[in-house]
């Protein structure tokens, strides 16, 4: 009989021990998956940067390429991954076998959202790393006189503030955003794998796509009602903010979204296993 009947950490340990084990076969498909496609756009970008290398560079032509590789590749697997979270409940037999697992609803919802939000990141970043090296021991052994150049890339080169090199946010708080925007995205994924535990990716894709257009559409329609009866107002509330505030609040704004995305995934897991028990 469960004593504790919220959370315990070593029923969670084990819990997230099991669910690692007992996948490790898609796991690693899913990571061998990420690493191919990264590998072959890495190999396939230098093969046209090194072919117009010139020495007057100072750094490794394909970098600019890489950093922007990291981004989307993160977004993309990310919210791939996130889709994945209740896959368990897609058929009969490993939904029962879910349920009839020794643990509280809790504690089975934040196994499953820690391997696919954080032990995903860790994965991924291996991945990344990979190809990366992948393709640096390609093009050092196919231009032999550049080796000194051609290097893996420095994930430091992902933020900075007037530095000589490019960098993919100028500030901190650039960088912040852009991943407060990340696991916001990658929270509607959890959410809809609650929802939609079959083709969890697409049908979430299409409604996110079909709800940000009807907003669109809205925002289109009431900005020119508004200008037609002359109500707009130059005077803007945002004028007078400054980037690093608006870029604080977006921060803000996502997290608090992303938490809220993770509960109402979290009581609809709850919901539909109370249903799926009866």
């Amino acid at each position: 009989m469960i004593k504790d009947t919220f959370f315990s950490l070593p029923r969670f340990m084990n819990l997230c021990r099991k669910e690692m084990v007992e996948n490790w076969r898609s796991n690693v498909l899913r990571m061998v998956l990420m690493y191919g496609v990264m590998a072959v756009v890495m190999v396939w970008n230098g093969y046209f940067e090194y072919r117009y290398w010139h020495s007057g560079q100072i750094e490794d032509p394909a970098w600019t390429f890489l950093l922007v590789v990291f981004i989307w590749s993160l977004w993309g697997f990310g919210c791939l991954s996130a889709s994945f979270t209740m896959e368990k409940m897609k058929t009969k037999t490993s939904r029962t076998s879910m349920l009839m697992v020794p643990a509280t609803p809790f504690e089975k919802f934040f196994s499953r959202w820690f391997v696919f939000t954080v032990v995903f990141l860790v994965i991924f970043l291996i991945s990344y790393k990979l190809a990366d090296y992948t393709r640096f021991i390609i093009y050092s052994l196919a231009y032999p006189e550049e080796k000194d150049f051609i290097i893996p890339v420095d994930l430091s080169h992902l933020v900075g503030e007037r530095k000589t090199y490019y960098t993919l946010c100028r500030t901190g708080l650039q960088f912040g955003a852009l991943l407060s925007a990340y696991f916001f995205v990658q929270s509607l994924f959890v959410l809809g794998s609650s929802i939609w535990p079959k083709n969890s990716f697409l049908k979430t894709f299409a409604s996110g796509t079909v709800i940000a257009i009807v907003y669109f559409l809205l925002a289109v329609f009431m900005s020119k009602m508004f200008l037609e009866n002359g109500n707009y107002y130059s005077e803007n509330v945002f004028t007078g903010m400054s980037e690093d505030t608006a870029m604080s609040i977006m921060i803000v704004v996502g997290i608090f979204f992303t938490l809220m995305n993770w509960t109402l995934a979290y009581l609809r897991f709850k919901e539909s296993e109370i249903v799926n028990r009866m």
